[in-house]
């Protein structure tokens, strides 16, 4: 593991170390038994040497007192509470750190072994299979939002209009509208998140919903 020269990092790693003898016993065995990273569908399982340089780098304890992270994918971190109790397999962003951020990947560390390091799964929303969209709360200078949901919805509005649709808001933008296929697209497009509605009984809903953990 490369640290810096000047020893800065030692107080860190060797409370990391602390942490780590504190978590669950089957973590540790696991731990023990590897020399190297596992990848395991995606989930990067640190071996001890990269363990504590990413949780140095990333300085965990400072955001996550008492939690030690043992895994990544992509941007998602996974970890353990280091009291000696055991206790699940937590999973957080590692964009927006804190206890309150924490959902539970398995009950124990044991399960999640077996399961092959098996990701949560993403609840699906409660939405309708298909409904009318309609697109709203743009700002009226917002032309270049306008933009990026005339590609992903495929419509073929004319350029010319677009600022006729603008000042129509909210407006009908696609019918019959497949939502969870546009649910997985606004995934990759979080600038249209808020303006994309589906017509209800009760009025327009979000397609993405407003409480969804990614918007943290």
């Amino acid at each position: 593991m490369s640290t810096p020269a000047d020893g800065r990092w030692e107080p860190a790693v060797e409370m990391v170390e602390q942490l780590i003898s504190r978590t669950d016993a089957a973590y540790q065995r696991w731990l023990a038994s590897v020399t190297d990273d596992v990848v395991a569908g995606g989930v990067v399982m640190y071996c001890l040497e990269s363990l504590l340089e990413r949780n140095t780098t990333y300085g965990i304890g400072e955001w996550l007192t008492g939690h030690v992270m043992i895994g990544q994918e992509g941007d998602r971190g996974f970890f353990l509470r280091c009291d000696d109790g055991g206790g699940p397999v937590f999973w957080a962003d590692l964009g927006g750190l804190g206890d309150a951020d924490l959902d539970v990947a398995a009950p124990v560390f044991e399960v999640w072994l077996r399961s092959g390091f098996a990701l949560p799964a993403d609840p699906e929303p409660d939405l309708p299979t298909t409904a009318d969209v309609y697109l709203g709360r743009i700002p009226v200078d917002g032309v270049q939002l306008l933009v990026r949901a005339r590609k992903l919805l495929g419509v073929d509005w004319r350029f010319g209009d677009l600022r006729g649709l603008l000042a129509a808001q909210p407006f009908l933008a696609a019918k019959s509208a497949q939502l969870y296929a546009l649910r997985r697209d606004l995934e990759h497009a979080s600038e249209l998140r808020p303006h994309l509605l589906y017509a209800t009984d009760h009025g327009l809903e979000a397609v993405w919903p407003t409480d969804n953990p990614e918007d943290r």
